[in-house]
């Protein structure tokens, strides 16, 4: 049966060569009217590391409850302590990735490593697994479609920590197994993310091969979308630790949607020679970035990004077909020959069986969706059963990332699945994320995490893990004693009297220890040329104060004996000022008095961190701290 079913299936692949759209469909300029609004409790946002580069996604490992491992997108996987926030490089996989920067040095990159996850018996066996952006080998497991040369190879690799019950063991770089090689015939839409299933199977995402509309050099003549001949596209499904594959590193489970039923052979390209390769899970995906599974049920998620109209959420079944290009989101798709495609009003277009997505926004909203989790812990109650995700910015280069949770609960139950509208988080203190989000994380318990810097590329330090934690209006917990964790965003745009024009921003972090007698600080920057001061100034929002706390970090290399500094650097991307204050470094009004003094001009509102450079030496970016 399970053979009869799978050539009907590549009949059905062949009729969507001739799918097109009806003549007369029109372009809709704006597809989605209705905006996202805030909803839900407040949500804190408190730092937990800093100084990393592009994190863009965070998961436990069996028997490690208080760590997160945080992938950088240059390669360095990091093990953080999620009590301390210390972090210590886990594994470091750069020497194995291709030149980061698609556009030159510095600039914007989809590839690098996209993704870790931790064997189920993890305790016992030491194995993980990456997804890496390496340099074509020229003898990959599939070649990229249509004989295009290669960009990259997507790898997946198996690992293996020496002593898993140790937490001072970590990756053994001479443990390294090659499962699978892919090539990928543009730098973009690579997915990236890997995931064990509640089957303890291999799930991987990946894109459509780049570029755009997923037509062109390396891509089929209906898009690697709906071309299960190719693996791109797709959601796979492999079993790290068997060895039926056609390179024998890895299995191909007998109950895969398109498995041949034990006629083979199986994997490698002669899996996909009657139209449909064996390794995948679910097709049809532009760029699932990303994917995940509900801890509680078993559910599989998708993040899709579209192309220049719909981003959408998908919760993911087995031989699912998602709809790429025939649709972007629930819209019917014209790829538009050499222009570019866009949604159309048609009512309907290819098969019967596409699934919608179950959640959608326009790009009135941002650019590209990033997947996250369902949340299961317990420090937000409300929150419980909903899929949390985001944008990477509403701008490209903007940084101004958004943070999104599905309004509806448990949207799986009883086999069936429910649309749902999606609502914005209410941020505590600052009014916007102010960072570009990579990815999210997500702890033993349940727990989320947000990843993102200020930049939106695999370039330079600004990189900054943050825990989602419940807030309130008040800024103040339930027992009314004071909160330790104060954050701002700087902008050009927030200078007084009048506003300055700059590249710049920054991000400026403070935490306070439960008996008050210090207060941490990181100052983080990008695009900032000639630094010469930054320091806390006493006054509410619209006005200019004096100084009460320099941030002068010793670290760069700067002068400790005055507000300013009169050997300024270049231009920064990172860590411009890290230290502790105490009640001795408090000047100006507040000098001689305590903490307590400086925390309630904080919670009234009546303070600012500012930043001077040579160019604008009464300060380029600033924030009110909140």
């Amino acid at each position: 049966m399970r053979y009869a079913i799978r050539h009907f299936l590549s009949a059905v692949m062949l009729s969507l060569l001739l799918v097109s759209l009806p003549l007369g469909a029109t372009q809709l300029i704006d597809p989605i009217s209705e905006s996202i609004k805030q909803a839900g409790v407040n949500v804190n946002l408190e730092p937990v590391a800093t100084g990393l580069t592009a994190p863009n996604w965070g998961t436990s490992a069996p028997g490690h409850p208080d760590r997160l491992f945080v992938t950088d997108q240059d390669g360095i996987l990091w093990a953080i302590d999620l009590t301390t926030g210390n972090k210590v490089v886990f594994a470091d996989l750069s020497v194995l990735l291709v030149p980061l920067g698609a556009f030159g040095p510095g600039s914007f990159d989809e590839r690098g490593l996209l993704g870790v996850v931790f064997h189920p018996d993890f305790q016992n066996n030491g194995l993980l697994y990456t997804y890496t952006s390496e340099p074509a080998t020229g003898t990959p497991d599939f070649h990229a479609p249509e004989a295009a040369a290669a960009n990259h190879e997507s790898v997946i690799t198996e690992w293996q920590v020496p002593n898993p019950a140790d937490q001072a063991s970590v990756v053994d770089p001479i443990s390294r197994r090659v499962l699978l090689q892919i090539e990928q015939p543009n730098f973009n839409h690579n997915g990236g993310a890997i995931s064990f299933g509640p089957d303890h199977h291999l799930y991987i995402a990946l894109g459509d091969g780049g570029a755009a509309d997923d037509q062109g050099v390396g891509h089929s003549l209906q898009g690697n979308g709906q071309n299960p001949a190719n693996i791109l596209g797709n959601i796979l499904r492999i079993d790290p630790l068997g060895n039926n594959s056609a390179n024998s590193e890895y299995g191909v489970p007998a109950d895969n949607p398109f498995f041949p039923g034990g006629a083979g052979p199986f994997g490698g390209e002669a899996g996909c020679a009657d139209g449909v390769c064996d390794e995948i899970f679910a097709w049809g995906f532009r760029n699932p970035f990303r994917i995940s599974f509900d801890k509680e049920t078993g559910d599989l998620y998708a993040a899709d990004v579209g192309q220049n109209d719909i981003e959408e959420v998908d919760v993911v079944v087995a031989g699912g077909n998602y709809g790429w290009r025939i649709k972007e989101g629930s819209f019917c798709f014209d790829p538009n020959g050499a222009d570019p495609g866009f949604v159309t009003d048609d009512a309907s277009c290819g098969p019967p069986d596409l699934i919608d997505p179950v959640a959608q926004y326009d790009h009135d909203e941002g650019i590209a969706i990033v997947g996250g989790f369902v949340y299961r812990g317990n420090d937000i109650p409300s929150l419980r059963g909903r899929y949390v995700f985001g944008d990477f910015t509403r701008v490209f280069f903007g940084n101004n990332g958004r943070l999104f949770f599905l309004s509806k609960k448990d949207i799986v139950k009883t086999g069936s699945i429910k649309t749902s509208k999606i609502s914005e988080f209410r941020l505590a203190g600052p009014d916007e994320l102010g960072l570009s989000l990579l990815g999210f994380g997500q702890d033993a318990n349940g727990e989320l995490y947000v990843l993102g810097n200020m930049t939106g590329v695999p370039f330079g330090d600004t990189g900054i893990v943050l825990r989602l934690a419940r807030g309130s209006e008040s800024n103040t917990d339930s027992s009314a004693t004071k909160v330790h964790n104060f954050i701002t965003h700087l902008r050009g745009r927030s200078q007084v009297p009048t506003s300055v024009d700059t590249r710049a921003q920054g991000q400026a972090i403070f935490q306070l220890n439960k008996d008050g007698t210090a207060l941490e600080y990181t100052v983080i920057v990008a695009n900032i040329e000639n630094v010469i001061g930054a320091h806390i100034h006493n006054a509410p929002a619209g006005a200019n104060g004096p100084i009460v706390l320099s941030m002068v970090p010793d670290t760069a290399g700067f002068l400790s004996d005055g507000p300013f500094i009169p050997n300024p650097g270049v231009t920064l991307n990172g860590i411009l000022a890290q230290g502790t204050a105490t009640v001795d470094d408090l000047v100006g009004p507040l000098m001689g008095m305590s903490l307590d003094n400086l925390v309630d001009e904080i919670l009234n509102g009546n303070t600012y961190v500012n930043v001077h450079t040579v160019e604008n030496r009464p300060g380029e970016i600033r924030g009110q701290i909140r």
